[in-house]
């Protein structure tokens, strides 16, 4: 009981000198001799089984310290790999909308060479009415780049629509399918004259068209492609507009009714152009 008091007030005086002790037998035992003597001998016997845990525990502590430092190192380059990828991630999209942009412009350029009577030019869309249908949408070229009034607006795949309302670098355009649109057109096989008349009006928009005063006698069936037909107003002749899906009589009416699906896409429209003039003008 006094050895343990002792021990406790006096610690660090107790590993001070149990240290010296082990030192100085450490250096006295570490001259070559040819044989060990008793108390080297007992020693060795109680510092060794110490001397191996201390061994293993270093080695936990440092192998330790190396996972954790190595795991440091592999989240921060996680991290950086992360940045990267997200970087390529984001490279990949720009550069896949930028190829499906160039497939677009190249569709319009190709319909401009084939049609080298007219005089157009390429314009982006900027804003539209709100709703899933192209009725009325903005464009971003104006007065400025001799957009005008009335001018037809087209792609690849058929006619949008005329300019309604022109500013200094941007312009409206009103849709085929807008139900205040009004055409005329003809049916490129029977060559009946027709009004084409758009049918997305307010909760009954289904992105159609309506060909209307079509004579009783007149031939039309599903599958007829329709165009304009250049009479009486702004449109150039031969532009296509779409293609019957349904003919119809309606009882109170005297003539035919030829239901339209538009060639173009009045969903996602993205760049057009602006039917400027025609060379033979």
């Amino acid at each position: 009981m006094v050895l343990l008091q002792f021990l406790r007030r006096h610690s660090l005086a107790v590993v001070i000198v149990t240290s010296l002790l082990l030192l100085v037998l450490a250096i006295f035992t570490s001259q070559p001799r040819e044989r060990m003597s008793f108390l080297e001998g007992f020693v060795g016997e109680v510092v060794s089984p110490v001397q191996k845990v201390i061994y293993r525990v270093a080695s936990y502590i440092y192998g330790s310290i190396a996972d954790i430092k190595e795991r440091r190192n592999l989240r921060e380059s996680y991290q950086q790999l992360s940045e990267r990828v997200e970087q390529l991630e984001k490279e990949l999209l720009r550069m896949n909308e930028l190829e499906k942009q160039n497939q677009r412009l190249k569709k319009l350029l190709d319909f401009a060479v084939e049609r080298e009577e007219l005089v157009v030019t390429g314009a982006r869309v900027t804003a539209k009415d709100p709703g899933n249908w192209f009725n009325v949408f903005t464009i971003d070229k104006g007065k400025n780049q001799g957009v005008e009034i009335n001018m037809a607006v087209v792609t690849d795949r058929g006619l949008v629509g005329r300019i309604i309302e022109v500013g200094p670098n941007w312009a409206k355009v009103r849709s085929i399918v807008d139900a205040q649109s009004s055409i005329s057109g003809i049916v490129e096989r029977t060559r009946d004259n027709g009004i084409v008349k758009g049918n997305n009006a307010f909760g009954t928009e289904d992105g159609t068209c309506r060909m209307v005063y079509l004579s009783l006698d007149s031939e039309v069936n599903v599958g007829d492609k329709v165009i304009t037909s250049g009479l009486g107003d702004f449109l150039p002749k031969g532009i296509y507009i779409g293609e019957v899906i349904e003919v119809v009589r309606y009882k109170k009416d005297l003539y035919k009714t030829a239901v339209i699906k538009p060639g173009v896409d009045f969903q996602r429209l993205e760049e057009v152009l602006v039917v400027k003039a025609r060379y033979d003008e």
